[in-house]
């Protein structure tokens, strides 16, 4: 049963030129301003409760638990409501109360840390997944980011990181589909028009029949790739006048938005493909790098000085041109290197190096 000496929930003049929220048993610590209130039109202060005049500071004001604030509600003297007072209703037309012409401000909304998160976690998948053969750091972290996301939605406080977190995720797992269909496509294309698979088909032929077959196609390059080892700074030129350069090695240091550095030293690498060839060359680009024996770990860096560093180049080389881009690397020992790269799969690796001939 209710106690009728205690006024419902609801927003109150404390006395102090502010509302306080009353949750119907005690005085709460959220605080609004009185909206249009003055002091000739804060509530209680003149005739306006039951035709009788009531004091011009809240009667409230000498009880204390919130410095001024009443443990009982808004009542008036011996605990009973103010005179005139029949309830909610007849407080929602006072100015600053609860009703026409002042309606209470809705409590503020927590922040919902789950969904920040989710948002935060969305947005580096969302990078992985644009950058070739490292989508699968990408396709991990956007599944992840959806689920958190969707929590998150059902979680109190402000709802739009997981929204932004949801719709990031899937769109990123959108792109990152299409950019690993667009690179699959190219690199089977270039095995085919390689004449790899037809070379296999006829050695096959030749095991089962005893009969030899005339190659199918002739790689570029096979004549001066396979077994070279070259220093850093030199050019590796392959038969069909594609050639190829890899700079000696630069201290790097990574930015906050870089993803690799987890060994001693960190380097770059300046590579440039050109084509002097008569076709266009189409570059898939996979190089390998150890130091002192360890794999050293390639670093990706979208904020790096100067522009991204990591990501090689997927766009077609014509011919007479040329295309540059910079690989940085977390390695174990910088005076042992050997890096094991080619400017597609049709052509042959060759090794750059700074180790002794």
């Amino acid at each position: 049963m209710s106690d009728p000496t205690s006024a419902p929930a609801g927003w109150y003049d404390d006395g102090r030129g502010q509302q306080r929220y009353w949750d119907g048993s005690q005085w709460t610590e959220h605080t609004a301003p009185l909206p249009g209130a003055t002091a000739e039109t804060r509530p209680y202060d003149t005739a306006a409760i039951g035709g009788e005049a009531a004091p011009a500071a809240s009667p409230y004001a000498e009880t204390t638990p919130f410095a001024g604030l009443p443990t009982s509600g808004p009542t008036g003297a011996g605990g009973a409501p103010p005179a005139g007072y029949e309830g909610q209703a007849a407080y929602a037309g006072y100015a600053g109360g609860p009703g026409a012409g002042g309606a209470p401000p809705h409590e503020p909304e927590g922040t919902n840390v789950l969904g920040i998160i989710a948002l935060v976690v969305a947005a580096v998948g969302f990078v992985f997944a644009c950058i070739p053969f490292v989508q699968v750091v990408g396709f991990i972290l956007l599944p992840i980011a959806f689920v958190l996301a969707i929590v998150a939605l059902f979680m109190k406080g402000r709802k739009w990181p997981a929204i932004t977190g949801l719709v990031v995720s899937v769109v990123g797992g959108i792109v990152g589909a299409v950019v690993f269909a667009v690179v699959a496509f190219g690199v089977f294309g270039q095995i085919v028009d390689s004449g790899v698979i037809q070379d296999e088909i006829d050695r096959q032929l030749e095991e089962e029949f005893g009969e030899p077959t005339a190659p199918a196609s002739e790689e570029p390059g096979a004549e001066a790739g396979e077994g070279q080892v070259l220093e850093f700074g030199e050019t590796m030129v392959w038969s069909n006048g594609v050639s190829m350069t890899v700079s000696e090695p630069e201290s790097f240091t990574p930015s906050d938005l870089s993803a690799g550095a987890d060994q001693a030293e960190n380097l770059v690498f300046t590579l440039t493909i050109t084509n002097d060839s008569a076709e266009n060359v189409q570059p898939v680009v996979f190089s390998q790098l150890a130091s002192g024996g360890t794999e050293a770990t390639r670093i990706f860096d979208v904020g790096a000085e100067g522009g991204q560093v990591g990501i090689p180049p997927t766009t077609a080389i014509l011919p007479g041109s040329s295309i540059t881009w910079s690989e940085a690397w977390s390695v174990a020992d910088a005076e042992s290197l050997t890096m094991q790269t080619a400017p597609s799969f049709e052509y042959e690796d060759v090794i750059f190096t700074n180790e002794p001939q």
